[in-house]
C-alpha cells in the first residue's frame, strides 16, 4: 500500500490507545463512558483539537474534538460504550484485559468501537500532518450510549447540543472490503401472555401463562412477512431474543413474556408485523380460548438508504481506489449512528477497520494491520473530500 499518509501512522500509538480504552469497563448499561475521557482527550489534544464535553446524564460523557474552522465539515463518530462480555467462560482471555496475540488485540471493544476510534484518530493525525492549513472542519467524536440507542449520545449531541457537520464517517459496521450505505429498521416486539396464578398441586384453579406463550412462539416461527420490499435490501429477519415466565416450579405462572427482534427493509412496516402476529394469536386462541395476550413495541427505527452518489461515499470510494483496496457497497441489518445522522440530514459512510462479524461475540479482536490500513484509508478519504 502506497500513500503519503502512511509515514504519519504510528502503529504503537494505535495499539496503546486501543489497549488503554479496552482496559476501561464501559459496559452499557450502565455505560460509565466518563472513564474514557482522559485517554480520548489526550489523543485529541495531541492534534491541537478544541475539546468539549457533553453529558445528558452524569458519567455518560461524550467527548468532541474539533480541528479547523472552515465551512466544509466532516465528523468521525465512534462510541465508547460496549456490550456485556456475556459468559466469561467463553473467553480465552479476560474481556477487559487487552491481550495481544499474533498481531491481534483481544478484548471487549477492541473492534466495536474503541479500536475504530483509535483508527479515526490516527487518520485525523495523518491528514492534519499533511494539510495543516486545510479549509474545513473535522470533528472527532467519542460518543456515549450507542449500544442502547444513542439517546445519551449522538441523538443528544445533534438534537439538544446543536452539533452539526455536513457528512460523516462511521467506523462501526461492514468490514475492510465492505461499506454500508443503508440499514434496515429495527422493531422490538414485546409479547405478554396473561394467566391466573394458583398452587402447582391444583393447576385447574389457575390458568398457565407459559403454555399458550409456547404455542404462540411455535406459530411465530413460521411467520412470513413476504417479499414485497425494496430490492436494495436482502430481506427481513426475526430473532426471538428473550423468554421469561413463572416464579417457582410449584406455582401456576400468571405471566409469561417474550421479546422478538425484527430487522425490516423499506416496504415492510410495523403494522405489517403486528398484523401477522395477531393472525398467529388468533390461531392459538382457536386451540386455547382462555389464552390472553398483550403486544407492544419496545423500540423501533426506520430503515434508511444513503445516496451512493453523495460526496462522502464518492470520496470514500475514490480513496479506496487510490489505495487499490477492493470495496463493495451493501445494506445490512445492523443499526449505527448513521441512521440517526441520516434523519438529521447528514449522510454517512459506514465502514469497519475489521469485520463486523467479530462485534458482540466472545473473544472479540481487531487486527492491528487493519487498523493501520483503515487509518490510511480514512486519511485518503479526508483528502478526497476536502480537496476533490
Amino acid at each position: 500500500m502506497e500513500s503519503k499518509f502512511l509515514k504519519h501512522i504510528d502503529r504503537d500509538e494505535i495499539v496503546a490507545i486501543v489497549c488503554d480504552l479496552v482496559g476501561l469497563d464501559t459496559t452499557n448499561p450502565p455505560g460509565n463512558e466518563h472513564l474514557c475521557k482522559e485517554t480520548v482527550t489526550r489523543a485529541m489534544e495531541s492534534l491541537i483539537m478544541e475539546v468539549s464535553y457533553y453529558e445528558k446524564e452524569p458519567g455518560r460523557t461524550n467527548v468532541v474534538g474539533r480541528a479547523g474552522s472552515g465551512a466544509k465539515s466532516i465528523g468521525f463518530v465512534s462510541h465508547m460504550d460496549v456490550v456485556p462480555p456475556g459468559e466469561i467462560s467463553n473467553w480465552d482471555t479476560p474481556p477487559f484485559e487487552p491481550t495481544i496475540i499474533d498481531g491481534r488485540i483481544y478484548g471487549r471493544g477492541t473492534l466495536d468501537d474503541k479500536g475504530s476510534f483509535a483508527c479515526a484518530y490516527s487518520a485525523c493525525k495523518a491528514f492534519l500532518a499533511e494539510h495543516t492549513d486545510f479549509d474545513g472542519t473535522i470533528y472527532l467524536i467519542a460518543a456515549a450510549d450507542e449500544e442502547m440507542g444513542s439517546e445519551l449520545g449522538i441523538i443528544y449531541l445533534v438534537e439538544e447540543c446543536g452539533l452539526k457537520f455536513d457528512v460523516a464517517i462511521i467506523p462501526d459496521g461492514g468490514r475492510m472490503d465492505l461499506s454500508i450505505y443503508g440499514e434496515k429498521g429495527i422493531l422490538w416486539v414485546d409479547l405478554t401472555s396473561i394467566g391466573v396464578q394458583a398452587h402447582g398441586s391444583t393447576p385447574e384453579l389457575g390458568r398457565n401463562a407459559i403454555v399458550p406463550m409456547a404455542e404462540l412462539l411455535a406459530e411465530i416461527k413460521t411467520l412470513d412477512l413476504g417479499v414485497n420490499f425494496d430490492s436494495e435490501f436482502d430481506g427481513w429477519t426475526m430473532n426471538i431474543g428473550t423468554i421469561q415466565g413463572g416464579s417457582s416450579t410449584n406455582t401456576v405462572p400468571a405471566t409469561a413474556r417474550a421479546t422478538i427482534d425484527f430487522r425490516l427493509p423499506r416496504g415492510i412496516t410495523k403494522q405489517d408485523v403486528f398484523t401477522k402476529i395477531e393472525e398467529k394469536i388468533a390461531l392459538v386462541k382457536l386451540r386455547s380460548p382462555d389464552s390472553e395476550f398483550q403486544i407492544k413495541a419496545l423500540h423501533e427505527t426506520e430503515p434508511h438508504l444513503s445516496d451512493k452518489n453523495s460526496i462522502i461515499i464518492r470520496s470514500f470510494d475514490r480513496a479506496a481506489k487510490r489505495l487499490n483496496l477492493p470495496m463493495n457497497y451493501e445494506t445490512f441489518g445492523g443499526n449505527t449512528v448513521a441512521k440517526n445522522l441520516f434523519f438529521a440530514g447528514i449522510t454517512s459512510v459506514v465502514h469497519y477497520p475489521g469485520d463486523d462479524k467479530l462485534a458482540h461475540v466472545p473473544n472479540e479482536f481487531v487486527i492491528i494491520d487493519e487498523l493501520v490500513t483503515g487509518s490510511v484509508l480514512y486519511a485518503e478519504t479526508l483528502e478526497a473530500y476536502f480537496f476533490g
